[in-house]
């Protein structure tokens, strides 16, 4: 009789626990800042995955929508889709117009990519060369780092660093290199076929009047002027001689020292084209790095060795892929933020996601 009675007890004890965590389920509408929400209504979730890494994406979205705030939602949507490596969960909140209940279009996300190192970083100052994001903070003893576009979570269980520094002289040559191709394939081949022709001209028309010919020169030096400018009428920068000239001015030593980058601050100072500043002056800038090329073992593709994950949460601007310093609260579409902000804490389903990286 008394295992009976501690049985009994600790159901109700647990479903005391539960209640207090959310109401029933319920039709009943909500008025927030001129919008009706259904903040207590039975949601659903909605998965679509069908990439290459599905087998690890549903095990992720049953982790995460298993997890008892969830099971089933309340008050929204869960969406659940893949893209090649990456995949997103949304918490949509459900609002009321004309009669029917509808998803928000847009809700706080969760974003982790798979042996995705370039995710690592924000938008790349040279091909395959980015800023070296910096790090703010931990989650469940892996690195959170801030890159120039938000913050982003490293799951990375080898001992390998994730970044390797990139030399001023690796820099410029990768600059040269982006920029030929450029020229290359931006130039004009019509144009390139009438200075072919032009020239012909030129040369019988200097066999038979030569007064003639030095008049048609002068037009096909203009023709050619016309050509190297843009379409504001402004001459083009030649970038490839700018970025070598500053190449052969470094000296041996400075070829090799790490690249540091300052952006139009540094172009303006030290008038380059590069952006680069020296590396005395480097607490200026930004160290140049690029991902280390160890980190994913090729020949075990099919293995998860990466994990890096994103957030986009409602609330201050500032905070936005930041949950862990959400504070607006859960009324209207603050109800999905708010959970968004309880599943960053909740260590473990963090727990049983880090196992998936090996």
């Amino acid at each position: 009789m008394k295992s009976i009675a501690i049985t009994i007890l600790l159901f109700l004890l647990t479903n005391v626990l539960f209640s207090q965590q959310r109401l029933p389920f319920s039709d009943k509408k909500v008025e927030v800042d001129g919008r009706v929400f259904l903040p207590y209504t039975k949601g659903e979730v909605v998965r679509k995955i069908n990439g290459p890494q599905k087998p690890v994406f549903d095990k992720i979205c049953s982790i995460i929508t298993t997890w008892d705030s969830i099971a089933p939602p309340q008050g929204m949507k869960i969406f659940c889709s893949d893209f090649d490596n990456s995949f997103e969960i949304y918490f949509l909140p459900y609002l009321f117009e004309e009669g029917a209940r509808f998803a928000s279009e847009g809700g706080p996300s969760l974003n982790i990519y798979v042996n995705d190192p370039l995710k690592m970083f924000g938008s790349p100052i040279a091909p395959d060369i980015f800023l070296c994001p910096q790090k703010t903070a931990d989650f469940y003893g892996y690195p959170i780092y801030r890159n120039d576009h938000q913050e982003v979570t490293i799951i990375y269980k080898k001992k390998l660093p994730l970044f390797i520094p990139v030399s001023q002289e690796e820099y410029l040559k990768a600059l040269i290199a982006k920029e030929e191709k450029n020229t290359q394939k931006n130039s004009n081949s019509d144009y390139q076929t009438t200075f072919r022709e032009m020239e012909q001209a030129y040369q019988k028309l200097l066999k038979t009047d030569k007064e003639a010919a030095k008049d048609f020169k002068q037009g096909l030096e203009e023709f050619k002027a016309e050509a190297n400018k843009d379409g504001n009428g402004t001459e083009t920068i030649d970038l490839v001689t700018l970025h070598k000239k500053e190449l052969s001015g470094l000296a041996a030593g400075e070829r090799s020292r790490q690249a540091y980058y300052a952006g139009a601050w540094a172009m303006e100072e030290y008038h380059n084209a590069s952006g680069l500043i020296p590396y005395e002056s480097r607490e200026k800038g930004d160290a140049l790095v690029r991902t280390n090329p160890a980190l994913i073992d090729n020949s075990s593709k099919n293995q998860i060795q990466l994990l890096v994950i994103s957030w986009s949460i409602g609330g201050n601007n500032q905070n936005r892929d930041k949950p862990r310093f959400y504070q607006e609260g859960r009324d209207g579409f603050h109800l999905a933020d708010n959970l968004m902000g309880k599943l960053y804490f909740c260590q473990t389903i963090w727990t049983d996601i880090i196992q998936i990286c090996n």
